[in-house]
């Protein structure tokens, strides 16, 4: 399947005065002298062709064709000036509205039919300093019997996301193979490092969801409403926050990727929005279920305290 897109201008009343038709018309003037010959080219009867033209020409209230005398052919016709002008601005118009019809459609058909569906990257190359062991050993400690990442990992649908696991440890890599899930290997420590050997490792996406790998108490039904939001608003920055307060994970939608994956240093995608006023307005906050779902795991004191969250029984987990 793919989208199909026809552009057309509209008048006051909601009639087509310009489109795909007289633009190619006019097209076959420029080339072809003469718009009798373009109509024939066309295979258009000569009075469409002239009423497209004059209709176009009322309702933008200048002329598009002139004549010309003499010559070979014995006289013609040559496009004005505000007709090459036109063409050149509708051409434009019908990219940049392709392009935007293309992006929507992978968006809000991510995952159905034959649409690839959201990219998602675990970054899980941090060496996790302040949790004290090997690096990457947080990722890999129980919490309440099951690995840190395992329990992130369980908060991403397949049925909606592709993930991509990106580490630079031997316990993360052999965790993921026990899990089924697939993962590279940064090829370096910063964050950018991580960013861009995932989105390489994704390929083309309508968007991509960057979690942290040490977020264990991420639900599901919070990514679902994320994937949920930017098909809604398939240019919004979604991010799941708690009372009005952003936070991780962050879905960006496809246009920004690639400036996501030029990124460098350890700042993150928050160097994009910083300052950037028209990603700012982007932002759709998702209110996460409870302020836990936001939680990372950056000490040991932090593992116990999410322990006994989940001791308490406030957050089951279901790695089905």
């Amino acid at each position: 399947m793919r989208p199909d897109l026809r552009a057309y201008l509209l008048d006051a009343d909601g009639r087509r005065v310009f489109g795909p038709g007289p633009v190619d018309l006019l097209e076959r003037v420029g080339e072809l002298g003469s718009l009798r010959a373009a109509a024939i080219d066309m295979g258009m009867a000569y009075t469409k062709a002239t009423r497209l033209v004059h209709d176009a020409e009322r309702a933008f209230g200048f002329a598009l064709t002139e004549r010309t005398v003499g010559g070979s052919g014995g006289g013609g016709s040559r496009l004005t000036a505000q007709a090459r002008e036109l063409i050149e601005r509708y051409r434009a118009f019908e990219r940049a509205s392709r392009r935007a019809l293309s992006s929507a459609y992978e968006t809000c058909f991510s995952g159905f039919g034959d649409v690839a569906r959201l990219g998602c990257v675990v970054m899980a190359s941090g060496e996790g300093a302040r949790f004290g062991g090997a690096p990457g050993e947080k990722l890999v400690s129980p919490l309440a019997g099951v690995p840190v990442l395992e329990r992130t990992l369980a908060a991403l649908p397949a049925d909606l996301l592709d993930v991509v696991v990106v580490t630079r440890w031997d316990a993360v890599e052999a965790l993921c193979a026990r899990l089924g899930v697939r993962c590279v290997r940064a090829t370096g420590p910063l964050k950018s490092d991580t960013m861009r050997a995932g989105l390489e490792a994704l390929g083309h996406r309508a968007g991509c969801l960057f979690v942290t790998g040490d977020q264990p108490l991420l639900g599901e039904k919070s990514v679902r409403a994320m994937v949920a939001e930017l098909a809604r608003e398939p240019t919004a920055i979604v991010r799941l926050g708690w009372r009005g307060r952003p936070a991780n994970p962050v879905l960006w939608p496809s246009d920004t990727l690639a400036a996501l994956a030029r990124l460098e240093g350890d700042a993150g995608g928050r160097v994009l929005l910083d300052g950037h006023a028209e990603l700012e307005g982007r932002v759709r906050l998702v209110e996460a279920a409870s302020e836990q779902e936001l939680a990372d795991v950056d000490t040991p004191d932090d593992l116990a305290r999410l322990e006994e969250w989940v001791k308490r029984g406030q957050t089951p987990f279901d790695p089905s």
